[in-house]
């Protein structure tokens, strides 16, 4: 699933949920209306949470993996030279 519908289907879920709570609870329809706004914004904004973090640790796998193979290509052509130099 893309990263740009996390937010989405968590503030969705959130709200099914809440309206079947508050159905079955047989609140008043105000109490229902206010209680499925204050759920969908609150879930949509720990989705966009969620989401930041999760392409935070991806730029940092990123970083860490592009100085790995630095660090690996240095390390090959530091070898190849001494190979060359001892022939």
């Amino acid at each position: 699933m893309k990263r740009k519908l996390i937010p989405v289907v968590m503030m969705l879920v959130a709200g099914a949920l809440c309206c079947l709570f508050t159905m079955i609870r047989e609140h008043s329809l105000i109490y229902r209306m206010t209680a499925l706004l204050c759920s969908l914004v609150l879930f949509y904004g720990l989705g966009q949470a969620l989401c930041s973090i999760l392409n935070y640790f991806d730029r940092e796998n990123e970083k860490r993996l592009a100085a790995e193979g630095e660090i690996i290509e240095k390390d090959g052509t530091a070898e190849s030279g001494e190979k060359a130099s001892r022939d």
